[in-house]
């Protein structure tokens, strides 16, 4: 089983990170450096092939930007994790070799760049975080529409938190000990467009209950959740990472997912927010192209065989 999830949204705030809390206690944290086209995914989806091979159960963290590619992976049979620790969501161990530890797959990158595809790495590094810049602008646009637009109704809300009691009142107190919370996004503004993992959903949860009344019912549902299970996943709204759109109970097998209420006609501002994140999508993808150039860049001076090599050691000497 692939559990799928992001660790970080293109939001109306920029960009949001929630990698600092993964992958969790009590695993060892792989932080994986190089720099563009070093490998580094494709060196998590050689680890998660060999896990999977094995039967076990792997969580799949996805870029942000990028779903194509892999930021993070974990093994929980293993107790050990990996993520792409470079830029934007930048890692460092906590303490070396207690926690975390390095793995450098820029060491079969020979540098430094000829002076021709420095400049030419140096001008598209330049355009692909202008066109980042440019996406967030958007959102940024997008969030404070959508934000304008929300009315929220307190009949509607005082009914759904009813029915959110109702549905776990059903379910029997559990004998003390800490409720767990975590935080992942099941829904990402990418180069694709809005992309939801709701395979990841389907997993995990089989019972579905589509609430009305905003982030706040669900707020409330997760609240109540403590004392009904051990772990609660909170999975916030990637344009506006301040509110739920989803909590997932595991252990129970239902989810609680945001069910916005639709309108006969779009308003001025609902058009206008869509709009808006139609440009920021556009943008997305062009600071993609642009990432792939420069990933092009670095490619001749790549030792391929020799990152094989090493990644196909590593594994073995994981799996025994």
């Amino acid at each position: 089983m692939d559990q799928t999830f992001f660790l970080a949204a293109n939001s109306g705030d920029g960009f949001y990170s929630l990698y600092d809390a993964f992958p969790g206690k009590p695993h060892f944290l792989h932080i994986i450096k190089g720099g563009p086209g070093t490998g580094k995914s494709g060196f998590m989806r050689r680890i998660r092939r060999e896990a999977q091979k094995r039967g076990l159960d792997t969580v799949s963290v996805l870029c942000s930007g990028d779903p194509d590619s892999l930021d993070g992976l974990l093994v929980p049979a293993l107790g050990q994790a990996w993520v792409d620790g470079t830029a934007p969501h930048v890692r460092e161990p906590r303490l070396f070799g207690a926690d975390s530890d390095y793995v450098n797959l820029g060491r079969f990158c020979s540098l430094p760049l000829r002076e021709r595809d420095r400049e030419r790495a140096l001008a598209l590094n330049r355009a692909y975080k202008e066109r980042y810049t440019a996406a967030y602008r958007h959102l940024s646009a997008a969030e404070a529409l959508e934000r304008a637009e929300q009315l929220p109704d307190a009949a509607v809300m005082q009914e759904e938190e009813a029915r959110v009691w109702k549905i776990l009142d059903a379910y029997p107190d559990r004998a003390g000990g800490l409720c767990i919370r975590e935080k992942r996004f099941l829904s990402a503004i990418t180069c694709r467009g809005i992309l939801e993992l709701k395979d990841t959903v389907n997993l995990l949860c089989k019972q579905h209950y589509y609430m009305r009344g905003g982030s706040s019912v669900l707020e409330q549902a997760a609240a109540w959740a403590e004392k009904k299970t051990a772990r609660i996943l909170l999975c916030p709204r990637p344009l506006n990472p301040r509110q739920l759109e989803a909590v997932l109970l595991p252990e129970l097998g239902i989810a609680f997912l945001l069910s916005p209420a639709p309108l006969p006609v779009p308003s001025g501002e609902r058009l206008l927010s869509r709009e808006a994140l139609s440009r920021a999508v556009t943008e997305l993808r062009e600071a993609k192209a642009l990432h792939d150039k420069l990933e092009a860049v670095y490619r001749p001076y790549m030792d391929f065989a020799a990152l094989t090599k090493y990644t196909e050691e590593y594994a073995e000497k994981l799996f025994g």
